[in-house]
């Protein structure tokens, strides 16, 4: 598959579209809420700790479990290249 196309099934592009990155980072938000309001003690820190983890994927563009079924790493692989500036 040449470099121009997009690759990925279209959950994998979904997720790596804007929509996605702010459900990941969402997820990341409530679990942390939900660890540090509802479990409370060491299991609810541990749960918050771990909402970092959605967070930190969602704000670089990252799938930490895509390689496990062979999808790529960074989320970029499965969007077309955005720019700054609108093509005329």
């Amino acid at each position: 598959m040449s470099d121009s196309t997009l690759e990925g099934s279209a959950f994998s592009r979904f997720m790596a579209s804007g929509n996605g990155r702010l459900a990941r980072i969402a997820l990341g938000v409530t679990l942390m809420a939900v660890g540090l309001v509802f479990v409370g003690g060491a299991a609810g820190l541990g749960l918050a700790t771990f909402g970092l983890v959605p967070i930190a994927a969602g704000v670089f563009n990252l799938c930490p479990v895509a390689p496990i079924w062979g999808g790529h790493l960074i989320g970029a692989r499965y969007c077309p290249a955005r720019s700054g500036k609108p093509k005329d």
